[in-house]
């Protein structure tokens, strides 16, 4: 009888203990999970002196500090990771969690990020801000998740100019016969290849060796990254064309994000729109600086006028209703309002 009733005794705790812990929990788990820690394995292929490996360090700074060290963020630069296609795809398996790549290579998983790669796009920064932070910007974003990425904000890599080693370029007249490296996307190629180079795509990572060895004669980047980079120990001649605004999309993987407590999602995505204020002005800063740097390192500089800057457009544009046709007409339509406002 003793064993009876106390085996009575057992169910019914059992029974209370269980019913005070579902309440505790609630619907979504998050108050169960406050004892788990998460680590976010972020790469990018900038080099450590780069103002991307500083946005890093700030969305670092914000999510461990916000999530009470429950977050820890791992920062792999320099390409530690693979290049940027390689990392994109190893977000997708599930080998790493997050990156900001160039948007160019992104396009392979998502046709709306072609947008991105309209030549002469955005007259200046404030107006790209505008755009990318705006419903366009968000719908191209929301495109990833269909091939496993998720797009939390859009920092910035800034307006890419054109370099080489073989005569100073004024005009589209002058690229007869260089060889030039393109983003991995082939509508880049045809773009370039448009305007009178022989181009050819080259993975961001190889592109110092290519450069060195004679592989290309040329190659476009934003200013701050060209410097870090060290591209004027193989490249004597800058042309300043602003042919392109380079955004870096930072994505995540979303199998990681959805796993997280809805309070560490806020956090995540908190640091990203954070950080991505401080991004935009160490790129400000730095495309400033870098130009300087460039000069006194001996690269000599063109600076195109608007009617020069228009003869490049005008060969590069051929690829404006390929794009539409392939980011959708409507979403392309969006895109030329938002500018037109």
């Amino acid at each position: 009888m003793k064993k009876i009733l106390f085996l009575i005794m057992v169910v019914g705790m059992s029974v209370m203990i269980a019913a005070c812990s579902s309440e505790t929990s609630g619907d979504n788990g998050a108050e169960a999970s406050d004892g788990e820690t998460f680590v976010i394995k972020a790469g990018h292929a900038a080099s450590q002196d780069n103002f991307q490996n500083a946005s890093f360090e700030k969305f670092k700074e914000l999510v461990e500090e916000n999530s009470d060290g429950r977050i820890e963020v791992e920062i792999y630069p320099n390409s530690q990771l693979g290049g940027e296609r390689e990392m994109i795809e190893a977000i997708q398996l599930g080998n790493l969690t997050m990156a900001a790549p160039s948007s160019a290579p992104l396009a392979s998983f998502s046709n709306e990020m072609l947008l991105w790669d309209l030549p002469y796009l955005f007259p200046d920064a404030e107006t790209a801000h505008r755009v990318l932070d705006g419903e366009v910007g968000q719908k191209v974003l929301d495109s990833l998740e269909e091939n496993g990425l998720k797009g939390l904000v859009y920092w910035e890599n800034g307006f890419r100019h054109f370099t080489n080693n073989v005569r100073p370029v004024s005009s589209t007249d002058d690229l007869g016969g260089i060889k030039m490296r393109t983003l991995e996307n082939p509508l880049q190629v045809e773009a370039w290849n448009a305007a009178g180079v022989n181009a050819t795509p080259i993975a961001f990572n190889e592109l110092y060796s290519a450069l060195q060895q004679g592989t290309v004669d040329a190659q476009e980047t934003p200013l701050a990254l060209m410097y870090n980079m060290k591209y004027y120990e193989v490249q004597d001649y800058l042309t300043l064309t602003e042919h392109m605004y380079s955004p870096w999309p930072v994505i995540i993987s979303p199998t990681f994000y959805d796993s997280l407590p809805e309070d560490l999602q806020q956090v995540v995505f908190d640091a990203a729109l954070e950080s991505r204020e401080y991004n935009r002005q160490l790129s400000a800063n730095d495309e400033a600086a870098a130009l300087q740097l460039l000069v006194d390192e001996g690269m000599e500089v063109v600076e195109l006028t608007e009617e020069e800057k228009a003869g490049f457009k005008s060969k590069m544009e051929v690829v404006y209703e390929e794009i539409a046709e392939k980011a959708g007409q409507e979403l392309f339509d969006d895109l030329m309002g938002e500018l037109n406002q």
